[in-house]
C-alpha cells in the first residue's frame, strides 16, 4: 500500500468460509476501493486446513489494491464432530478467528467492520470495542433475508401449530411469493427443539444488532427490497455484485472457452451445481443421460457425486481431486463427444455465461449464479439443492420469469425425462422466447442499476460516506 492509500478509512470485511460469500465480498471490496475512495482489507475465515482450489482462483484475480488475507482454520484440537453441519463449521471457524480479527482490526484503524450473516453475532463485540459501526453484507437475496428478520415473529406465533416442515400454509412475506413448507432452509424443517434450528434462529436474532445491511439485490430482481423493515436495520440494496474477472484471464488456459468458440450462437446449455453443490451417484448419471436425452449442445462442470450430502464440496475442493469420470454411464463420454465437454476443474462461469454461444444455465440457484446469470441475459432451468435455494428458484420461476424448475419426483429424484423436457423448455419454443425476452430486458435494467447513475451505486456510495464520516470523527 502507498501513502495516499494508507490515509483513506480502511474497512474490515470478514468472509465466512462459503465460497459462495468470497465471490461478492471481493467485488463489494473491489468497489469500495476503486469507486468510492476507501482502502479494504477482506479477511477469510478457513474451514479446512489448505486454501481450495476455488478460493485460490478468487485469490489470483483479487486486485492488488486489496489486501486479501485467509485466516487459520481452527486448531485440530477445536474439531467439530463430522455430524456438525456446514453453518455450524462455518460459524465455529468465524468463531475461531475473531482474536486474529481484534488485532487486525486494532492495527489498521478500521473505520467499519462488514460481516456476513454467519459473522455477526462473533464480530460484534470487536466493533464494540473499535468504536466503529458493524454492517451486515447479505449474500443473499432480499426474500431471504426479510423471512430471517421476522424469524422470531414467525416462531413465536408457530409456538401452538408445531414443525413448519407440516404447514399446510404457506409464509407471506411483503412483496414476496408465498413460502411453502417444501421450500424452506433446512434449518427450518429441522426439529423446532432441536440445537439445528436454536442456532438458527439465533443467527437471525443476531442481524438484528448490525448498525445497516448491504443487500446482494436490486429492486429490478425484488421490488419489495426494504418493504416493511422501518422500525429494524435500515437496508440498502447494493447489487448485484457479481464476479467481475475480466473474461479474458478466465480464458487463458481453459479448453471449454475454445470450444464453445466453435459452437453456433445460443446453442449450449451450461450445467453447474455451484461450487458446493453435490448430486449422488444416481442423480448424476441420471442428469448425464438427460443432457444426452436433450440433444442440445452442453458444457458440464461436473464434480464427484456424494452420496449423502448436496453440500458436499461446501468448502470448496482441492486442486487436482476427482480426476476420474468413472461416476459417469457406461460410454456416456464416447456418445457425446463433440457435442456436450465434461470439465471437473474449475470453470471459468462469468465467461461462460457470457459467451455468445450458451443459451441456458441449469443451476443449482445459489444467488451468485442466479446474478450472474441474468447479468448476461442467460435464461435458467432451476434445479435448487440446499439452503434458500427452493425459495430462489420460485422467485425466478413465477416472480421474476427468467426460469423454469425442473419437476421432482420420489425422494427428491429428477428424472431424465424431466432434465430434457426442462431444457427443451427452455430452449425452443414460444415458453423460451418469452423467457429470452425477458431475461434480456432484466439484464439492461441491472446494467444501469450499477452504472455511474445507478441506485445500487448510489446506495453504496451513501454508505461510503457514513463510514468516511465516521472515520473523521
Amino acid at each position: 500500500m502507498g501513502s495516499l492509500q494508507d490515509l483513506k478509512p480502511r474497512v474490515l470485511l470478514l468472509c465466512s468460509p462459503c465460497m459462495g460469500h468470497l465471490i461478492p465480498f471481493a467485488e463489494l471490496a473491489r468497489r469500495l476501493v476503486s469507486d468510492h475512495g476507501l482502502a479494504a482489507t477482506l479477511l477469510f475465515a478457513s474451514a479446512t486446513p489448505k486454501p481450495s482450489e476455488q478460493y485460490l482462483a478468487v485469490a489470483a484475480a483479487v486486485p492488488d489494491t486489496i489486501d486479501l488475507v485467509a485466516l487459520p482454520a481452527p486448531p485440530a484440537a477445536a474439531a467439530l464432530p463430522p455430524s456438525a453441519s456446514a453453518l455450524e463449521r462455518a460459524e465455529h471457524a468465524v468463531a475461531s478467528s475473531v482474536p486474529r480479527v481484534r488485532e487486525l482490526a486494532r492495527a489498521l484503524q478500521a473505520a467499519a467492520l462488514v460481516v456476513d450473516m454467519v459473522g455477526a453475532a462473533a464480530a460484534r463485540g470487536v466493533a464494540a470495542e473499535l468504536g466503529a459501526p458493524l454492517y451486515m453484507f447479505f449474500t443473499s437475496p432480499w426474500m431471504t433475508l426479510s423471512l430471517l428478520l421476522r424469524l422470531p415473529e414467525i416462531d413465536a406465533a408457530a409456538a401452538a401449530r408445531g414443525e413448519y416442515r407440516d404447514a399446510t400454509e404457506p409464509i407471506r412475506l411483503p412483496g414476496c411469493v408465498p413460502i411453502h413448507a417444501h421450500e424452506l432452509p433446512a434449518s427450518m424443517l429441522a426439529d423446532r427443539r432441536s440445537d439445528t434450528y436454536a442456532g438458527f434462529l439465533a443467527m437471525a436474532r443476531s442481524i438484528k444488532g448490525v448498525d445497516g445491511i448491504l443487500v446482494n439485490t436490486s429492486g429490478e430482481i425484488e421490488p419489495a427490497v426494504g418493504d416493511g423493515m422501518e422500525e429494524l436495520p435500515q437496508v440498502h440494496p447494493v447489487g448485484p455484485l457479481v464476479w467481475t474477472r475480466p473474461a479474458g484471464v478466465d480464458r487463458d488456459g481453459h479448453e471449454c472457452m475454445r470450444w464453445l468458440d466453435q459452437q453456433p450462437p445460443r446453442s449450449v446449455v451450461y450445467v453447474s451445481f455451484g461450487s458446493g453443490g453435490t448430486l449422488t451417484w444416481q442423480q448424476t448419471a441420471e442428469l448425464a443421460l438427460g443432457l444426452e436425452l436433450s440433444q442440445c449442445r452442453f458444457v458440464w462442470a461436473v464434480k464427484r457425486p456424494h452420496q449423502s450430502s448436496t453440500t458436499g464440496a461446501f468448502f470448496g475442493t482441492e486442486k487436482g481431486e476427482n480426476i476420474s469420470l468413472d461416476f459417469l454411464p457406461e460410454g456416456f463420454i464416447e456418445r457425446t463427444r463433440g457435442v456436450g465437454f465434461v470439465t471437473q476443474s474449475w470453470a471459468p462461469q462469468t465467461a461462460i455465461l457470457g459467451h455468445s454461444s450458451v443459451a441456458c444455465f441449469v443451476t443449482h440457484c445459489g444467488w451468485n449464479s442466479i446474478l450472474e446469470s441474468v447479468m448476461n441475459g442467460v435464461p435458467m432451468v432451476a434445479w435448487p439443492l440446499y439452503a434458500e435455494q427452493n425459495m430462489n428458484a420460485a422467485m425466478l420461476e413465477v416472480q421474476v420469469g427468467v426460469a423454469v424448475r425442473a419437476k421432482v419426483g420420489v425422494d427428491r429424484f429428477t428424472s431424465r425425462e424431466e432434465v430434457a423436457s426442462a431444457i427443451q423448455r427452455v430452449m425452443v419454443g414460444e415458453e423460451a422466447e418469452r423467457i429470452r425476452k425477458r431475461a434480456s430486458e432484466l439484464k439492461d435494467k441491472l446494467v444501469h442499476a450499477l452504472s455511474k447513475d445507478g441506485c445500487s451505486t448510489h446506495a453504496l456510495a451513501q454508505i461510503a460516506n457514513v463510514w468516511k464520516h465516521a472515520h473523521g470523527k
